[in-house]
């Protein structure tokens, strides 16, 4: 092996491990609770190490919010039959998502729970255009299959990236439910029973429009 590759194994190991060190605080305290100085005691390196591998604390925040997306879309896609009708496509892209809440459910709450603030403004552009490309890309399966129903006439046509947005708003909602005890205390059945009923809603509000969104 050459000086060059082993430098850049190197180089790749030590920027996994300061998101190894990073990843667990982050999940716990959130974006503005955590320091870099946390990061770097975790990660037994200096604050100035993490700097020549993340240049901020919001690239190195955004870096494990795109792990999130990306594993997120990962499961979306292999969950993606498109041999099988709109609606069961639905219903298995809509099981992933719930999957993805009960497996990875620290980065759900980064992703959609927790306070960045603009974010967006802070990091830079070509992180920025991964974590856009990422989240657009899962909207987009889901609005394929929702097409997929409109070409077969079981689905009025409409925009189908919009009613995609509201079909995730929609489970985003469902799950959130769960995240406070005091809101499970007036939920009167089981998420997995909640989750089910949110299928059946979508599913049939999807084929057969309500008149306050014609």
């Amino acid at each position: 092996m050459g000086t060059k590759d082993r430098k850049e194994r190197e180089r790749e190991a030590r920027r996994g491990a300061i998101l190894e060190a990073a990843r667990p605080i982050f999940f716990q305290n959130g974006f503005q609770a955590t320091t870099m100085d946390q990061i770097a005691g975790e990660a037994e390196l200096s604050k100035g190490t993490l700097y020549l591998y993340f240049p901020s604390k919001d690239d190195l925040y955004a870096t494990i919010l795109l792990e999130g997306l990306e594993r997120l879309h990962g499961m979306m896609i292999e969950a993606c039959d498109e041999n099988k009708d709109w609606e069961t496509q639905l219903r298995d892209l809509g099981a992933a998502y719930y999957r993805f809440y009960l497996d990875h459910r620290p980065y759900f709450r980064i992703l959609f729970l927790l306070q960045h603030g603009d974010l967006a403004s802070r990091i830079s552009e070509s992180l920025y255009e991964k974590c856009f490309d990422e989240g657009l890309a899962c909207l987009q399966i889901l609005a394929r299959v929702i097409q997929k129903g409109m070409e077969s006439g079981e689905i009025e046509p409409r925009n189908p990236m919009e009613l995609g947005v509201l079909s995730w708003g929609f489970l985003n909602g469902t799950f959130s439910l769960f995240e406070e005890e005091e809101h499970k205390r007036l939920i009167p059945i089981s998420l997995d029973s909640l989750v089910r009923l949110s299928f059946d809603l979508i599913t049939n509000g999807l084929r057969r429009r309500a008149s306050w969104l014609a």
